[in-house]
């Protein structure tokens, strides 16, 4: 596909010819002469190949090609000053916030979470990744987020963390399964079908190590990278996994699920909201105590 080469300039130029009226209110406003305008309008149109403005004498009218120029200009300009106002206040609420969430908080809280920011900060826009501790690291430290929650992470200095709590993880099946309760060790859950997270999550390195310590080798082991389904599957009978136990707490209620006690115990993973540095501000504080205050109403983690 051919390249098309236009310019910011060239869609501002177009766009206050349309709003304005006229080449030369644009070229006024612009502080650019008529010939200015009129010669970036003319490579717009043949960057583009086709006409934009019809001319009939002192009266001005787009082409249909023109009106559908100008919805794309007017989104573009918008992303423009969004940057502009972005990165000239160093205050990710002014723009796009850039989320990383772990499954357990995201499955729980998020919606809430969005409620607030919207309540808060009518104009601001999202963009949300779920998904395991190790992407959300790397995306952290590669500014990829501006604000992340993540279990046990490995960070840069750029990239500051403060402990929010612990993700409480446990061998969990469906109440259709006959499992007893009595403490259960490695051998006895590996003739199980095992449903877990795909490496390099936390739930993984935890579930492996948990058999490879006790020198067992389940040989029944699915991965699955979203949680969600993994509790379905879960639910469903069709295997046990590990999981984080609040996800499952409301079925554990209802006598859907049950928790498996095991021997030895799993250390659950140490949650750390992050941010960066370089943004931190009164705004940003803000919603990291939005996100706190979540963690604390929902009983998401446990103390440390």
């Amino acid at each position: 596909m051919a390249q098309i080469n236009l310019t910011l300039a060239q869609l501002r130029t177009f766009e206050r010819i349309v709003r304005l009226g006229s080449f030369s209110s644009a070229a006024k406003q612009l502080g650019l002469t008529q010939p200015s305008v009129s010669q970036r309008i003319k490579e717009l149109e043949i960057a583009l190949g086709t006409d934009l403005f019809v001319r009939q004498g002192p009266r001005l009218s787009l082409t249909a090609n023109g009106h559908a120029l100008l919805e794309y200009a007017d989104r573009m300009l918008d992303t423009e000053s969004e940057i502009a106002e972005r990165f000239r206040s160093r205050d990710p609420l002014r723009g796009r916030l850039r989320l990383g969430l772990i499954d357990s908080f995201a499955l729980i809280c998020l919606s809430d979470l969005l409620a607030s920011l919207e309540k808060e900060y009518p104009d601001v826009r999202t963009s949300v990744y779920v998904g395991d501790s190790a992407t959300v690291s790397r995306m952290m430290n590669e500014r990829e987020l501006d604000v992340a929650i993540a279990a046990e992470p490995d960070l840069e200095p750029h990239v500051h963390a403060q402990a929010v709590g612990v993700n409480d993880v446990g061998w969990v099946a469906s109440t259709k399964l006959d499992i007893s309760n009595v403490a259960h060790t490695a051998q006895d859950l590996a003739r199980y079908h095992l449903f877990i997270n795909p490496p390099p999550t936390r739930l993984n390195s935890a579930a492996l190590d948990w058999f490879a310590k006790a020198g067992v080798s389940p040989p029944r082991v699915s991965t699955c990278n979203n949680l969600q389904t993994t509790v379905l599957t879960i639910l469903d009978g069709l295997a046990i996994g590990l999981v984080p136990l609040r996800v499952l707490q409301p079925e554990i209620r209802q006598g859907r699920a049950k928790h498996i006690p095991i021997t030895p115990q799993i250390k659950g993973h140490e949650i750390s909201l992050c941010y960066q540095a370089n943004e931190f501000g009164p705004h940003l504080q803000h919603v990291l105590d939005i996100i706190r205050r979540l963690i604390a109403d929902y009983k998401v983690f446990s103390s440390t």
